[in-house]
């Protein structure tokens, strides 16, 4: 086998450093898949599309969905810059993945393949109110806790 050059060995260290695409065995890493749930929840409690999303960040919407699958890893910077167009701070949705990923799949990941999700979502979208949203929220989790 003849060896690789300088340029051509570089050329793959970079594609391998560069591509974000996160592939372990059988898919997309749990952390990762955690983190694009809380980013699709948030989006969607903002009443955004994927497209809105995309254009605010300056990424297109099929890399919204990459992130939001957890096929893509998420970037620092990018997570900047989706918190500031999601109106929250990193903190949050750092918090958010911690809830969401237990080590296992959690019920929670197939929340929005749920019937109740896209209408629970979209009458939460349109409540302009953030104490009135913090309300529902907090109503929503005491519920959880019940349950």
């Amino acid at each position: 086998m003849r060896p690789q050059s300088f340029s051509a060995r570089r050329s793959v260290t970079q594609t391998l450093v560069t591509a974000e695409t996160v592939m372990e065995e059988g898919g997309p890493d749990r952390l990762d898949q955690a983190l694009g749930l809380a980013i699709r929840l948030r989006r969607h409690a903002r009443g955004l599309s994927q497209s809105a999303l995309g254009e605010a960040i300056g990424v297109s919407f099929q890399q919204i969905q990459k992130y939001e699958r957890g096929t893509n890893r998420v970037s620092f910077s990018t997570m900047v810059r989706i918190c500031e167009a999601l109106d929250c701070h990193v903190a949050d949705l750092v918090a958010e993945v911690e809830q969401l990923d237990t080590g296992d799949k959690h019920e929670g990941q197939d929340l929005l393949t749920q019937p109740e999700a896209a209408p629970l979502l979209e009458a939460l979208a349109q409540i302009r109110s953030p104490g009135v949203r913090r309300a529902v929220l907090e109503l929503a989790r005491s519920l959880a806790r019940e349950s």
